[in-house]
């Protein structure tokens, strides 16, 4: 057995669990902020310490990862069902639209790096979590 698989395994499995039961794992409230307690260290009342707004960094941790793992969980979804159909309609037709699809709609996507043209994408777009989204998968289905 792969111990580096197992341990990967476990891991995310981890960040999984972490992720969904976020509510009831975060000590206190994500966004409340409270300047009396600026830069405290690890403590048994907060795990990680506090940021310089005073906010809890072990809550943020925990509400970030599930926010982490839906933007990849939706991200692989929709690019994989993208880039199947788009591949499955050029291979079945073939011909021009093969060669379109094969030759230059990917080789585009492909010329530019993939996390810089997300970046233009979401400065076009505006921001925001599902705007970012829509970004990865318009560059993600190519690879």
């Amino acid at each position: 057995m792969n111990r580096l698989a197992i341990f990967g395994l476990v891991f995310i499995a981890l960040l999984v669990v972490v992720a969904v039961f976020a509510p009831v794992l975060a000590t206190h409230d994500v966004g409340a902020t409270n300047l009396a307690a600026r830069y405290l260290s690890p403590s048994a009342e907060h795990w990680l310490g506090t940021d310089a707004t005073g906010r809890d960094i072990f809550s943020r941790v925990v509400f970030g990862a599930r926010i982490s793992l839906r933007v990849g969980i939706v991200v692989v979804g929709v690019s994989t069902l993208i880039g199947t159909v788009i591949g499955a309609l050029a291979g079945y037709y073939g011909g021009w639209i093969d060669r379109i699809v094969s030759g230059y709609v990917i080789n585009v996507f492909l010329a530019f790096p993939g996390l810089l043209l997300a970046i233009a994408m979401v400065a076009f777009l505006g921001a925001g979590l599902n705007k970012l989204i829509l970004a990865l998968c318009i560059i993600g289905w190519v690879g």
